[in-house]
This record gives C-alpha cells, sequence and structure tokens, in this order.
C-alpha cells in the first residue's frame, strides 16, 4: 500500500513541558519508525526555531511542503487565544517561508513570540484571529485545536462556546475542518508517599501517594494512575520563600486560591503560567482521621531459657499496653531513649533527661505497664530490663537511624498530637513571645521525615533545615566535657498558620524568588485520582498540585467541517507521535491535501488514525473517590455514592451537543481506524508500564523488521508476525486490526483501561 500518513499538529523543543529531543533529526527518527510521510514542523513562529527550519529543511517536490532526509515538513503551529470567558488554541498552517515571515510579523505584535512556541494573545477572539492571519497570509489555513478538550478546546465545557459558528462568528466560513484527538517537577522535588518521602524517580505503581482531597481538604492515600519522566528544556517558573518552594514547568498546575481575606474562596488548579505575578494563597494542611486504637500491641517473642539445664525457648505473649500511655512513653523514648546490648547478653531500654518532672512521668507510665525500673541520679538515666521491650525498640536503631513506624503514622490526629507533644518535650524547643513556636531536632534522616508527616496529619506542617554540621563540637551535659557530633543535625520547624499568602509587593517587600528560569533536564510528576500531592523541594512542603470523529457526527452543526486527527505531540517517541494521524492515497501538495480535506474527498482523504477516545481520563462521568463512573445522565450528574456532582466527562460535553443518536454517520463523512500504539499493545502483553524496555524494545523489533509501526498494525500477515514475536502479542495486533480491543472509560482523572480479551465484556467501575 502506497499511503500517505500525515501527523501535523506538533511542538518543537520551544514549547513549554516539551522533550529536548523535539528537533528534526529525532522527528525524522520517529516518523520513519512509526510509518509518517508528512509531519508538521510546529512553532514556526519561534524565532529560533524558525531560524533553524530554514537552515536544516530543503524545498521538496510537493508544492508547499519541504523535506529533511526523506521526510515531508509542513509549515505549522499552534496558538492560543484569550478573551473574558473564552480560551482557544487554533492550528495554523502555511504554504511558504514567505507566508511564515508575514504572519510572525503579525503576531508579534500580539504576543512575545520567543517566550514560546506556542504564541498567547490576550484580548483577541477567534474571529479577530482568523482574521488578521488571512490578511498576512491569505493561503494560510486555520484548524481549531483538539476541539473537545475542556478548557482549550472550541467546543469544550469550559471555552464559553457552543458551536464553530460561535466561536468564530462571521468568520466560520474560513473554517472548513476541526482537530479531534486527545502536563512536571524538577529532580530536587520529592513527593510524599505512605512509605516516606520519595524522589519522583523512585515512586512505584505500588507505591500511596499523599493526596488531597479538593473539595473536603481530606488527607488521603492513593495509587500513581502515571509516572511521568521525560527530558525539558525551556523556561520554568521558579518560586522561592520561607514556606514555599517550587520549580515547575509553565503547565504545571498549582493548588491555590485568591488573597480576598473577606470573602475566602475554596482552593483551586491553576497553570504555573498564569499566576505568575499575581496574588495567591497556598494551603499547606489537611484534615487527617487515621485510626483510633485503644491499644498498642507489644509483638510476642522467644526468650532464651536462663537455665543450665535446658538451652531452648520460651515464648512470651503478645502484651496489651494503652495506647495513650504507650504514645506517651515511645514519644520521648524515640526522643531521648535507646537500648543496649552487652557480649554478655545483658540488655537494657533507657531513658534520659535532666527534667527531674519529666522522668517521675515515665518512670510512672513504665511502672504501669509492669515493669520494674531503675533510676541513676548521676547519669539522669531511667533503665528498664525487659526483653520482650527492648527486642521491639532495638529496631529503631542508633539516634541517627530512628523513625516512626508505619502502624504508629496511621493513627488518628487525636492519637498523633499525643506522640508529637512527648517528642518535643524530649527533643523539642518552644519559643515565641506567646509560647506557639516550635521545633525539634534529630540527627536522623527518616525521623526528621517522619515528622513533616505527622505535623500534616495534625493539622500543621513543617519545613527543616540544617542544624549543626558533622565533626561540631558539642559541650557535654556536665559542662566539663565536649565531644564531635557524629552526624548532621536537622532542625524541624512546624508551622501552625498554613494559608501562606503572597503578593507582589510582599515578594519585593521580603526578596522573595518569582521568576522565570531557564532549564534542561529531566523534569518528573505523577497523576493521582485527587490530582492533588504533597511535594517538598529543599525541605519544604506544600500541596501542589478527547474525542473521535463517531462522537463528532452526533453534532449535526459539524456536518459542514472535515475531521482531521493530529497527536499535538511533546515527544518525538513513536509512542506519542502518530498515535493520532491522517492517511491520503497518494503524496500530495500544500494546496491538494488541504483541497481533498476541504472537499471530504474520501478518493484522497482516505481515513484518520485514532485512539479510542474512552482511553482518555475525563471521558465518562464519575468520581474516582467513590471509585464510581457512568455513561452520561444529562437529567442527574449526582453520585450515587456521596450524593455530590460527578466530575463531567468528554463524553457528556457531547451528549449535551449532539441531536442525533449514538452510530449516526453523515453520507460523506470520512471513515477512521482505531489504533493503540504497538507500544501500548505490547506493554499490555507482559504486563508492564507503557514506557518499559521490554514494550519498546518488541515494538522497535517489529516496526524494523516490517517497514515501520504502521504497516505492523494495518497490513503485515499475522503469519508473518507469528515468526518474529509471541503468540499473544500477534493476536493482541490482531483484536487492534480488527477494533476489538473495547476499553473500559477513563474517569475523574483515571485513564481508560484497554480489554485484550477481544470479548468486549467490560465490566463497570
Amino acid at each position: 500500500m502506497n499511503l500517505f500518513f500525515a501527523d501535523l499538529h506538533l511542538h518543537s523543543k520551544y514549547s513549554r513541558a516539551v522533550s529536548k529531543d523535539m528537533d528534526l533529526p529525532h522527528l525524522v527518527q520517529g516518523a520513519k519508525q512509526k510509518g509518517l510521510s508528512l509531519m508538521g514542523t510546529g512553532d514556526f513562529s519561534h524565532p529560533a526555531w524558525l531560524h533553524y527550519l530554514k537552515h536544516e529543511l530543503l524545498e521538496s517536490g510537493l508544492q508547499g511542503l519541504y523535506e529533511k532526509d526523506g521526510v515531508h515538513f509542513m509549515l505549522s503551529n499552534e496558538v492560543a487565544t484569550f478573551c473574558p470567558g473564552h480560551k482557544v488554541h487554533h492550528c495554523v498552517f502555511a504554504p511558504s517561508f514567505e507566508c511564515v515571515d508575514q504572519l510572525t510579523d503579525v503576531y508579534s505584535r500580539k504576543s512575545n513570540l520567543a517566550a514560546d512556541g506556542r504564541p498567547m494573545m490576550a484580548s483577541t477572539t477567534p474571529a479577530e484571529f482568523v482574521e488578521l492571519t488571512l490578511e498576512a497570509c491569505s493561503k494560510a489555513v486555520i484548524i481549531p485545536a483538539h476541539a473537545w478538550t475542556p478548557w482549550f478546546g472550541v467546543l469544550g465545557s469550559k471555552s464559553g462556546y457552543d458551536s464553530v459558528q460561535e466561536a468564530y462568528e462571521d468568520k466560520s466560513s474560513k473554517i472548513f475542518a476541526i482537530e479531534t484527538g486527545l502536563s512536571c517537577y524538577d529532580s530536587k522535588t520529592e513527593v510524599l508517599t505512605e512509605k516516606g518521602w520519595k524522589k519522583f524517580s523512585e515512586v512505584n505503581y505500588s507505591d500511596k501517594i499523599c493526596t488531597i482531597n479538593p473539595k473536603t481538604s481530606a488527607v488521603e492515600y492513593q495509587r500513581p494512575n502515571k509516572k511521568f519522566r521525560y527530558h525539558y528544556r525551556g523556561k520554568m517558573y521558579k518560586l522561592k520563600t520561607r514556606r514555599v518552594d517550587l520549580l515547575v514547568t509553565p503547565n504545571h498546575r498549582l493548588f491555590v486560591t485568591t488573597c480576598d481575606f473577606r470573602k475566602p474562596k475554596p482552593f483551586f488548579l491553576k497553570e504555573a503560567e498564569f499566576l505568575y505575578g499575581k496574588s495567591k494563597q497556598f494551603k499547606k494542611d489537611g484534615l487527617w482521621r487515621g485510626e483510633d486504637k485503644i491499644y498498642f500491641v507489644l509483638p510476642s517473642v522467644s526468650i532464651r531459657h536462663g537455665s543450665k539445664y535446658y538451652r531452648g525457648f520460651r515464648k512470651k505473649q503478645a502484651k496489651k499496653i494503652p495506647m495513650h500511655n504507650w504514645l506517651k512513653f515511645f514519644g520521648f523514648w524515640i526522643a531521648e531513649g535507646w537500648v543496649s546490648e552487652g557480649k554478655n547478653g545483658d540488655y537494657g531500654v533507657y531513658l534520659c533527661n535532666t527534667n527531674g518532672k519529666l522522668i517521675r512521668e515515665m518512670n510512672k507510665i513504665l511502672t504501669g505497664f509492669g515493669y520494674r525500673t531503675f533510676y541513676s541520679k548521676k547519669t539522669y538515666t531511667l533503665r528498664v530490663r525487659d526483653y520482650q521491650l527492648f527486642n521491639y525498640l532495638k529496631q529503631f536503631g542508633k539516634c541517627y537511624e530512628k523513625f516512626i513506624p508505619l502502624s504508629i503514622k496511621k493513627l488518628s490526629k487525636k492519637l498523633l498530637q499525643i506522640f508529637l507533644d512527648y517528642y518535643i518535650k524530649g527533643d523539642g524547643h518552644i519559643y515565641g513571645r506567646n509560647g506557639k513556636g516550635l521545633s525539634a531536632t534529630t540527627t536522623s534522616v527518616k525521623l526528621r521525615d517522619d515528622l513533616q508527616e505527622i505535623a500534616l496529619k495534625v493539622g500543621m506542617s513543617a519545613y527543616y533545615k540544617l542544624g549543626q554540621k558533622r565533626g561540631t563540637p558539642i559541650p557535654h551535659h556536665n559542662q566539663k566535657k565536649s565531644y564531635l557530633q557524629r552526624n548532621d543535625s536537622w532542625v524541624v520547624y512546624f508551622i501552625r498558620r498554613n494559608r501562606h499568602a503572597l503578593t507582589p509587593s510582599y515578594l519585593k517587600k521580603k526578596g522573595y524568588v518569582e521568576e522565570w528560569v531557564d532549564f534542561n533536564g529531566f523534569v518528573y510528576c505523577v497523576s493521582v485520582p485527587n490530582k492533588v500531592i504533597y511535594v517538598r523541594r529543599n525541605g519544604t512542603p506544600v500541596w501542589c498540585g478527547n474525542s473521535d470523529p463517531a462522537m463528532n457526527w452526533r453534532v449535526s452543526s459539524l456536518d459542514d467541517y472535515a475531521l482531521m486527527s493530529n497527536s499535538d505531540s511533546h515527544s518525538p517517541a513513536p509512542l506519542r507521535i502518530g498515535r493520532e494521524a491522517n492517511c491520503f492515497n497518494k503524496p500530495m501538495g500544500y494546496d491538494a491535501l488541504f483541497d481533498s480535506v476541504r472537499k471530504k474527498d474520501a478518493k484522497r482523504f482516505l481515513f484518520t488514525v485514532e485512539v479510542d477516545p474512552a482511553y482518555g481520563k475525563y471521558h465518562y462521568d464519575g468520581h474516582r473517590n467513590c471509585n464510581y463512573s457512568r455513561a452520561p445522565d444529562l437529567k442527574n450528574k449526582a453520585c450515587p455514592k456521596c450524593g455530590k456532582e460527578l466530575t463531567i466527562g468528554v463524553e457528556h460535553r457531547v451528549e449535551e451537543l449532539a441531536d442525533r443518536p449514538q452510530g449516526f454517520k453523515p453520507k460523506d463523512a470520512i471513515p477512521f481506524k482505531r489504533l493503540l500504539p504497538l507500544q501500548e499493545i505490547a506493554a499490555n502483553v507482559f504486563g508492564t508500564a507503557a514506557f518499559s524496555k521490554k514494550a519498546r524494545d518488541a515494538a522497535c523489533q517489529l516496526s524494523g523488521k516490517f517497514g515501520n509501526e504502521l504497516t505492523v498494525l494495518l497490513e503485515t500477515p499475522f503469519a508473518e508476525l507469528e515468526k518474529e514475536c509471541d503468540k499473544k502479542l500477534v493476536g493482541a495486533i490482531k483484536l487492534n486490526r480488527e477494533e476489538r480491543i473495547k476499553v473500559k472509560p477513563g474517569f475523574d482523572g483515571v485513564y481508560g483501561v484497554p480489554d485484550l480479551s477481544g470479548q468486549g465484556k467490560i465490566t463497570d467501575f
């Protein structure tokens, strides 16, 4: 088959949150592996990218197209327009560099073109944008980008428009097609998991991430839906104050609210690029419920017999201890206690403090547990010799190894407060005029991190700083001696007021940093159902936070428009580029290609390649917290489990605008093929992540053997495939080609799940 596949909507490395590999050599490599004959250049308005394109691209034998190493390119750009209540993204195409020069001259009057590959034009309506574009270049083509996406699609639920005609007004006749189709932190940023703070690169899908429910402020632990890691080169948003330290990509959403203190508003998610230079408040606390337990159970233990006539072991049964008193003892012991074990079999549990009142309280608690205690006035030391207690506490190691076990961190706010109060009595410091300042010191990095988590769960937040460095002389309590500190010590500061308000004037007054910085490196993130995660950078924590043709056919007002499909890719990987594309019957130039699209000529414009829209994470209505989703119900938006309003999905928006039943197909509609990318199919077969080496290698092997990925997906005989790969993978490719891979629809931030059984029995959530 001599098919001509085109993916016309891409971005260059000069756009925000885009891989540094989005340059011509990597695009050419990705296109050849995928099977794309024509690519959009993306970002022709960016001065550096345009200069690069002019020097690297050669005129091809096809009118209005350029060429690089056998792959054709069309000059393209995405442009964002903003006016009150309306935000729309548009794809723009041009037939020559002369036309591009004229367009960039006009666009530069509306936007700083060097700031981003996607120009952002404020106070500009879609109709005004079409007018100024066509006045500069009459042969330019404008197509609404990703038409159904909620925030920036012309038909999205947040765009403010219900039709193309409403958006483009008297210029809607110039629009003949719409695009169908389906955002990180730097490496220093960490995320809180149930197992403690982790770098994003260390997070696994089995980890539970600390999140907050935006509606209830409840702290909840959720498994990640997706992990992200990619190379980013461009501007990063940097904010550094005493309470907030962030370095994120411009499109990363922050969890903020306004600084209207008279009428406080709920916290919401908003992109960093729109918050720069604006007043905002950050949230740093949350509501934790946890477990209320009456008793702590000291585990059973096997103890060696002391008799010379018997060398076996005896078992001491588990011991139930009142939880309140245990937390008082354990909090104080973590701060001021240790265990010792001699070579002769001697052992002991110790507490040391010069505060006689506290030592007497601990003595009373321990005797209440049934232990016999010993006190040394000379060393201010309280000792207990009980093997069961010793055996449990020795796991916490020396002072620089101590930690708070998960069983304690899962307790309720009330119980955790008892633990924290008694830890502070040991290693803490209360300061300030009102005695509300609170800090603690530890040489254990793990304990330092655990204290930040405890602070969050008792309704505060905590940040840390380096106290004394290793090797610092420390005076002994008798003041006659000193010793060298063996490990770095950390001071943890607990903050009770956790709405951190920032205004431009306050930032300037305090000398805090809010700026755009150049960045070239890897960035990371995870997605979770609640959309908001607890992150920290440099010790400071804070809460931070598709459609297909069949759906379009149900809206009669779109009958006049051809439907194109492009990837809007930010990476040159075959998993991303060409996952949505357009197929033509033969190579054709700029005018001929758009003529076939305008006329919906099925002899030339054969079909589009689409990813099943159900794969998108906002396809169905649903509540991820209730683990509930459903098809749209226009009369009832309430969740049957909790009664709150469901998060409305893309299909619901289609239902609102549709005036035709499901399955309707216009007479002149260009057909489409639903395909999952080869690497994604392999990942599902192997049970690995989509970007795993195993899945990538399998996809590359087949693509290399049979020419490219689209050839494998669409036409390579199955008998030939079976000679090269696992039969299960061949079976999955067959299901994919026959469009029998059904997808459990995504909802409320949860991606859809493919079903490779081929039976189509998708169970509702």
